[in-house]
């Protein structure tokens, strides 16, 4: 018979439970049954294996009072910059609309996250990583994050790790949830609902089907709803976001002496419109505050279905089938619609137009009758609209169960996921709005009338610019067995393979990757892609004496059929395979006493689209002066805003030749009990990485230039060359961004943990502790190979924090429960690096009822003290003062939840 110790007992308490920032704790007596964890396909009673496995279970993930799985998965400590947020999407186009994870700060890419041990398809938009939207937390039976990454089980590609999502597998009744978030200040309001349901009994019936639906919708939050979002205009910490591209327009010459010149009076200095136009002190010309106008939160409604029908054939095998579905409505508004397009000719206003302001030309270049270049805002339009819908979904059939002795489980899966981006309002087609200028009937420099409106109306483009679809055709088959009895324990075996075909659309349409779109994707292109891999693995768990047992694993990945097209041309890439190896060590020196360590190897193949993708032309995220054109003609004497403090054309171009990567990781760590009900864990771990895919954009290189500037036109920046000069004008075409493979990229550090359980007359008290402390992230230059520090700086995909922690208290006493949870990271060096960003906490508060056997009452507080993000000058981001990579741009909130039972 198997006797817990206290290790056991407190391993039960402190991972078989939650992690502390969402802190709550399970009963450890537990029946005694063999079971998978995450991270081992041999099962066993002991919950705690050489992997350091942090699980979140049901009752935890109901105190962290998070309403969707990214808000959940953004307090998990592990979890650093690198992954994905919905703000982001704001004005960017790459992986519009997608959530991510990012374990250790790696990337969405990097971080393996699947939904009951098996994988979901990849985003449509950039095919990289799993979205987080597409997986309902009301569904979530528990969570099982893999700290340790490369898993020789579920796919060498997990190099940051693997969060497991466990959804409920057998289940009798019927559950309703309904609830309601509201900030204190406007906006971001949440509604919703869920209902779950079951049928049969699989000891008594043979059978269960059960069945979840979740709708919710989100409301929007707009930057003018919070002070330290609603304005780009900050000269008090040193950042004035703003565009040339104004309402009423700038107006300019275009022959003449004053050629290229502002002509005042048209909105240029004093005749500008604040708050929203205006004149920031370093131009002539007026300037917009186009942030003002975004949204930093967007509206979005969520459905989700999950159905599961289980049958008992007999006592040894078990048959069962999976059908899951999301949508989730997403829609982005951005700013109005700036008069620039990528690669275009400026905009000019003709001559004889009604609007024509002649007597501001007259004052300055009396007879001059061409027409003007206007840098114009179309207001009149209103928000640029587009509603991102994207689709998950997955149909699984498979059995479990054992046969001569060995326990085995294999399925079939078939996943897919779609994603449509509809221009909803407010977008305008390049040729058509000339057209419409030409007319001379819209006014650019004051409001339209009926007739300009209509007009105007004529050059917007509505509907579908994008249809992408990514699919994953799976089967898998595992077996396992003690196979004998050895004086320490039982000698485990595991073996297993898989076998996937993925397929990859993303699929703009003609309009769209034109840049006939006004402020739109540029040129953007349809890229298709396909690939074919195989695994196969196996697991050994040898107990060499009491106590100490070796888990040992080594996987083989062969990835086979890569090929791709685009406008570019049809591309193939080589087979590419790896021995990727896996050793842990699990050693239970004394009731008190617990140690661990691991090693391994990981392997990921490029993405279809960071192969495959055509080459496009867009713009920087930040604004930057052209320097050719401040040399020859000058930013300060004349602003032209196409050249000056503007968003600069960039080239995005993907890499056939990009190579796989590699990594190497470690980790070791103690578990301690030095008294009942206290319990300690400390994890160090290091990953190391070569051949790091990493994504070198404009706004990197136009910064590093800036740096390392040695003259009007030259510095020391490796990335000079990128700036590619147009032969006629002699002024920047664009900057050449690329994907590339770095030498290398390490990351290093310790994941720790303490939680005590206090029983009292007073209820049960359990005060808990959990942080992530990086000592080590360092990536290579992508030219010259030297190491660059990134630990505790702000980076684009987001900053990487020196610590990130969260301190827990929960207290239960018969139906009444309260928690609190005390987040903290730790602040960082910020973009211009000279200035730092200060430290983050947020304080959450919750309360529950369970007045009656079936009814639960649960209402909470998130960020109590309503703190603000804080201030950075980051310019990556539509968003100004603040990062919205991590930013609790809500302010404090108050839920209300109610589940009835049936």
């Amino acid at each position: 018979m198997f006797k817990k110790s206290k290790v056991h007992t407190a391993l039960t308490i402190a991972f078989g439970s939650s992690i502390a920032l969402i802190g709550t704790s399970a009963s450890a007596q537990q029946e005694l049954q063999r079971v998978e964890i995450t991270g081992s396909s041999i099962k066993r009673i002991d919950a705690e294996t050489a992997l350091p496995v942090t699980v979140i279970r049901r009752d935890a993930i109901e105190k962290s009072g998070a309403s969707n799985v990214q808000e959940l998965i953004d307090r998990v400590t592990s979890n650093n910059g690198g992954g994905r947020s919905l703000g982001e999407s704001i004005g960017e186009t790459s992986a519009t609309g997608q959530s991510g994870a990012s374990l250790r700060g790696l990337g969405r890419e990097r971080t393996l996250v699947l939904l009951n041990g098996r994988r979901l398809a990849s985003y449509p938009f950039s095919g990289l990583g799993t979205d987080l939207n597409a997986i309902p937390l009301s569904a979530v039976e528990r969570i099982e994050i893999l700290r340790d990454g490369a898993s020789a089980i579920y796919g060498s590609d997990a190099i940051g790790g693997v969060i497991n999502f466990i959804t409920r597998k057998d289940f009798s009744g019927g559950e309703v949830n309904l609830g309601y978030e509201a900030p204190s200040k406007a906006g971001g309001n949440v509604q919703s609902a869920s209902v779950g349901v079951g049928f049969g009994d699989l000891t008594k019936d043979n059978y269960n089907i059960l069945a979840t639906a979740n709708v919710q919708h989100y409301s929007a939050v707009k930057a003018s709803q919070r002070s330290f979002a609603q304005t780009g205009n900050r000269p008090d910490i040193g950042v004035v976001k703003t565009s040339g591209n104004t309402f009423p327009a700038n107006g300019f010459f275009t022959s003449g002496p004053n050629s290229g010149k502002l002509i005042p009076g048209t909105s240029g200095f004093p005749a500008c419109a604040p708050p929203d136009s205006f004149n920031d002190g370093t131009s002539t010309n007026c300037r917009y505050d186009f942030t003002s106008k975004i949204d930093i939160l967007p509206e979005s409604d969520r459905i989700a279905l999950l159905t599961r029908g289980t049958l008992q054939l007999n006592n040894n095998h078990q048959l069962f089938a999976d059908v899951m579905y999301s949508q989730n409505k997403i829609l982005f508004g951005s700013s109005q619609t700036p008069s620039t397009t990528t690669g275009r000719p400026s905009y000019r206003y003709p001559s004889g137009g009604k609007y024509y302001p002649t007597a501001a030309v007259n004052a300055i270049q009396p007879g001059y009758t061409d027409p003007i270049r206007i840098s114009w805002r179309i207001v009149d339009g209103g928000q640029r609209q587009d509603e991102v819908t994207n689709e998950a979904s997955r149909l699984m059939v498979g059995a479990d169960g054992n046969f001569f002795g060995w326990d085995y489980k294999t399925a079939v899966s078939r996943a897919e996921g779609k994603a449509r981006d509809t221009y909803v309002g407010g977008w305008y087609s390049d040729p058509l709005l000339r057209a419409a200028l030409a007319t001379g009937n819209v006014n650019p420099f004051g409001a339209n009338d009926a007739q300009g409106l209509a007009t105007l109306a004529s050059a917007l483009i509505k509907g579908d610019v994008r249809n992408s679809k990514t699919s994953d055709t799976a089967i898998d088959a595992t077996i396992s067995r003690d196979l004998f009895a050895l004086p320490a324990g039982q000698l485990s075996l595991a073996v297993g393979f898989d076998a996937h075909k993925n397929r990859y659309l993303d699929g703009y349409s003609d309009l769209a990757g034109s840049g006939d779109v006004v402020g739109g994707s540029g040129t953007a292109g349809k890229v298709t892609g396909q690939r074919s891999s195989t695994g196969v693995f196996t697991e050994v768990n040898f107990p060499i004496v009491k106590g100490f047992e070796v888990q040992a694993a080594v996987r083989y990945d062969r990835y086979s059929g890569t090929k791709g097209s685009s406008r570019d041309g049809d591309f193939e890439s080589p087979n590419a395979s790896a021995v990727s190896p896996k050793l842990g060590l699990r050693w239970q020196i004394s009731k008190e006493i617990l140690l661990r360590a691991s090693a391994g190897k990981g392997f990921r193949v490029p993405a279809l689209d960071n192969l495959y993708a055509p080459s496009s032309q867009t713009n920087t995220g930040g604004s930057f002066n052209d320097p050719y054109y401040d040399a020859r003609v000058g930013c300060a004497s004349t602003p032209d805003t196409d050249h000056c403090n503007t968003q600069l054309s960039a080239l995005n171009e993907s890499n056939p030749r990009l190579k796989p990567e590699k990594s190497k990781q470690f980790s070791a760590g103690i578990v301690l009990e030095p008294v009942n009900n206290l319990s300690v864990t400390v994890d160090y771990f290091n990953i190391k990485i070569t051949n790091g895919i990493i994504s070198l954009s404009g706004d990197d290189i136009l910064i590093d230039w800036y740096a390392k500037q040695t003259g009007p036109t030259t510095s020391s920046s490796p990335y000079a060359d990128r700036l590619i000069v147009d032969p006629q004008s002699g002024f920047l075409n664009y900057v050449r961004a690329s994907l590339e493979n770095i030498g290398k990229q390490e990351t290093a550090g310790f994941d720790m943990s303490a939680r005590y359980r206090i029983r009292s007359d007073l209820g049960t008290f359990t005060p808990g502790w959990e942080g992530t402390y990086l000592t080590k992230s360092v990536r290579s230059n992508v030219v010259t190979n030297e190491p660059i520090n990134d630990l505790g700086k702000y980076v684009r995909s987001g900053p990487v924090f020196r610590l990130k922690q969260a301190l827990s208290l929960d207290w239960e006493l018969g139906a009444l429960k309260a928690s609190g949870t005390y987040r903290w990271q730790s602040g960082y060096e910020d973009y211009d690096t000279v200035r730092r960003v200060g430290s983050y906490e947020l304080f959450d508060l919750q309360g529950q009822y369970a007045g009656s056997k079936n009814f639960t009452l649960t209402a909470g507080v998130r960020n109590v003290l309503d703190r603000k993000p804080p201030v950075t000058v980051q310019e990556d981001y539509f968003q100004v003062g603040f990062d919205p990579t991590y930013a609790d741009v809500k302010g404090r909130t108050l839920y209300l939840r109610g589940a009835y039972k049936f």
